[in-house]
């Protein structure tokens, strides 16, 4: 039999380092194409009222929506609302042929009724609110059991009894914030005293994005002696979190951890995991498992919760008596009830 030569065997070696390369990429990628290869998914979002920068609902969104393109091949355009442009936005996302479009927010139910029709090919998602369409995937959040930790974390907090609540607008899914806050102040301390004020009324979003106006009824509230108030009210909670510290309070707020704003003043932060939705979303509709039809993020699947707590504002004791809610509220020990609508 003829001896390999040199240049024989560096041939194979090279060959089984070339195929031993190619076993181990596949085997790091789980036999998933990595995303340069994968085909471009087009996608438009809408963003809500209060826009980018809001530190709440609509940046923990685009924090879904950039995790997403990088791990998939996502191209993405992003609208931000001018005044009430909510169906002109959709309108003309809806022309530009997008795979997905994805509208933020309860403002976006009425003007997606209307284009979802106009579009009936058109595929949508809508997050934080339902719409029941053939063509629309709906995702909300049992947003209750959340509140109702920030609402015991608020009576464990306070040392006057009273505590405040702040919401954006009086609208359903802030009434049932409320809602849900209320039943966690009272189960803590039956004998609390509420007190109440929102930045707009019935169907007036721009109540969430009133800075100054969050300021002035913050204020009002701590003066009429609550310590702890729970601001629902997206970039309008910028001004309960100077109110808090101008008055040497305490505030609770919603969407993402906020407490980097303010570490003295904001206690902890109700999180409703904008980012897993959006990013829940966008992964189903790259494995073409994307379904119309409505579902619920709650606190077993990551979708509400508490940003983590911790000193100056909150004891180890306090901790563990959340910690200990938390798990009632996640095995059934504790439930929260629903508010009931006309």
């Amino acid at each position: 039999m003829q001896q390999l030569g040199r240049r024989g065997w560096l041939a194979i070696l090279l060959t089984l380092f070339g195929v031993g390369l190619v076993v181990f990429v596949g085997l790091q990628l789980g036999g998933r194409t990595p995303p340069a290869q994968q085909q471009v998914i087009s996608v438009g979002v809408a963003i809500g009222r209060g826009g980018l920068g809001d530190r709440s609902f609509n940046d923990s969104a685009n924090e879904g929506l950039i995790k997403a393109q990088q791990e998939f091949n996502i191209r993405s355009r992003l609208l931000e609302l001018e005044r009430d442009q909510q169906e002109a936005n959709l309108r003309t996302l809806s022309g530009e042929g997008h795979n997905l479009i994805i509208a933020l927010g309860q403002e976006y139910v009425e003007p997606l009724k209307t284009i979802a029709q106009e579009f009936p090919n058109q595929r949508f998602a809508i997050i934080d609110a339902e719409v029941d369409a053939p063509n629309i995937t709906s995702v909300t959040f049992r947003e209750l059991e959340g509140d109702f930790l920030a609402g015991a974390l608020s009576a464990l907090l306070s040392e006057t009894g009273t505590v405040g609540f702040l919401g954006g607008a009086s609208i359903p899914i802030i009434q049932r914030i409320e809602h849900g806050w209320k039943q966690g102040v009272l189960y803590i301390n039956p004998d609390a005293r509420i007190v109440r004020d929102f930045a707009g009324d019935e169907g007036d979003f721009s109540g969430f994005a009133k800075p100054e106006l969050g300021l002035e009824l913050s204020n009002r509230m701590y003066q009429q002696g609550a310590d702890v108030i729970y601001a629902a009210a997206g970039r309008t909670a910028l001004g309960a979190i100077e109110a808090a510290n101008l008055n040497g309070k305490i505030v609770i707020t919603t969407g993402s951890d906020q407490r980097f704003l303010s570490p003295d003043a904001v206690a902890t932060s109700r999180t409703k995991n904008m980012d897993v939705a959006v990013f829940t979303v966008l992964k189903e509709l790259r494995e073409d498992t994307l379904e119309p039809g409505t579902r619920v993020l709650d606190i077993k699947t990551n979708g509400v919760g508490l940003a983590p707590l911790g000193e100056p504002l909150v004891s180890a004791e306090i901790i563990e008596q959340i910690e200990q809610i938390r798990r009632q509220l996640q095995d059934g020990t504790i439930t929260v009830d629903e508010l009931a609508f006309n």
